[in-house]
């Protein structure tokens, strides 16, 4: 799958994508740990993978600089309408970004990164675009239990999954909101990736996530990861697994 046939996916997929993301209580989660972590930031913010605008928004009204930008013309025009007051550019997160060297002090990536084909280059751009000491916070679906299948136990709560191949890099197409593509990477790529682009771990979150309406707890959805950039700059790491 190449960068192009991804975007064509989304464009057909937004409208819906937003119907599903308004109305899902895992996105509701998401959200409440975005809004505890960054309340009040003020600094220059860049939304990689925006969406339909929805958080940049919500660090202007935080007082943020907020910059949004995703490659889905469909996604942008939701966002231009919906918030005409921010700016959104049309990016290819895969390329090469078109801001300067360290225009930022947070790179913002909300549940994009397992998505993308290729993050490599696009990791080194977030790198690049951080001033030095600036954070890059980054959330995907947990990829140790994506691909698993739940398994109840005798109360009939889903407390478990069972998962295989899990240190396989794969394709998956997922139908949620239309047809979309999955890359599954195990965390030690995303980690490796992050320390081989110069960035330090300041912390790890993985959590916990209940849905009543499936009746499933115990295991997280999600996984939330911040990393710092140097403050003397970009330091050479080895090549991520």
């Amino acid at each position: 799958m190449n960068t192009q046939e991804e975007l064509q996916q989304w464009e057909a997929a937004a409208a819906r994508y937003r119907r599903v993301q308004e109305d899902s209580a895992f996105a509701e989660q998401n959200k409440v740990l975005v809004e505890r972590r960054f309340a009040g930031f003020s600094g220059r913010v860049l939304d990689a993978g925006c969406g339909y605008g929805q958080y940049t928004e919500w660090f202007s009204r935080q007082g943020a600089e907020a910059t949004g930008c995703d490659g889905a013309a469909a996604m942008l025009k939701m966002a231009r309408e919906d918030h005409p007051d921010c700016r959104f550019d049309r990016v290819d997160l895969t390329g090469k970004l078109p801001y300067s060297d360290g225009a930022f002090e947070l790179v913002f990536c909300n549940q994009v990164l397992m998505d993308l084909p290729q993050i490599d280059g696009t990791m080194a751009e977030f790198a690049r675009v951080l001033q030095p000491g600036g954070r890059l916070w980054f959330s995907i679906v947990h990829p140790a239990f994506y691909l698993g299948e739940w398994v109840a136990d005798e109360e009939g709560i889903k407390r478990a999954k069972q998962i295989s191949g899990y240190l396989t890099q794969r394709e998956l197409e997922g139908s949620f909101w239309g047809r979309s593509t999955h890359y599954h990477r195990p965390l030690s790529f995303y980690f490796n990736l992050a320390a081989a682009c110069g960035f330090s771990l300041v912390r790890m979150t993985e959590p916990p996530a209940y849905n009543p309406a499936e009746n499933s707890s115990g295991l997280p959805l999600f996984l939330c990861a911040e990393f710092e950039k140097p403050k003397s700059g970009t330091a050479e790491g080895e090549d991520a697994e």
